[in-house]
């Protein structure tokens, strides 16, 4: 069975915090779209905002990495 990576892409009309739109381009960006340029346009997102946030997703990744062994 072989996996494919689903790009992350959010409606125009959305609600997400800014946090939550780094952390939504930041998996984007690790599940292999190539596109950096595109990530961050169609997450309203920059890299400052990426540089920002990124400890706070790789802590939210973490996390999730846990429950899973858990």
């Amino acid at each position: 069975m072989t996996l494919t990576a689903t790009p992350f892409i959010l409606p125009a009309t959305t609600t997400l915090t800014r946090q939550q739109r780094a952390w939504v381009a930041l998996y984007s960006l690790d599940a292999g779209r190539p596109d950096r340029a595109a990530v961050l346009q169609q997450n309203s997102v920059t890299e400052a905002d990426l540089a920002e946030f990124v400890d706070s997703w790789l802590r939210l990744r973490r996390r999730a990495t846990l429950r899973q062994l858990l």
